[in-house]
């Protein structure tokens, strides 16, 4: 997955907005969901997103697998990222 090309983020601090441009759409990031953001946009996949965040979080294995599934569920349905 990679953010779509008709999205721009902003960052308010710790959290940030992102702004489809082609519906006007506004999705609001909190910190953990900006940081999912982040690696999307280094080219990172799932797994290793996965894998950087439990690092930088104190978080369950479990809990951030399901928590990623959710925003990335999200994103994708609001045409926020795309498929490779």
């Amino acid at each position: 997955m990679k953010p779509s090309t008709e999205v721009i983020c902003r960052e308010l601090g710790e959290t940030a907005v992102l702004i489809h441009l082609g519906t006007n759409e506004i999705f609001e990031l909190n910190p953990t969901g900006y940081r999912v953001w982040q690696l999307l946009q280094e080219g990172l996949d799932r797994d290793s997103i996965e894998n950087r965040m439990l690092q930088e979080f104190t978080v369950e294995q479990d809990q951030l697998r399901r928590e990623i599934g959710d925003l990335l569920a999200g994103m994708a349905a609001r045409d926020l990222i795309l498929d490779r």
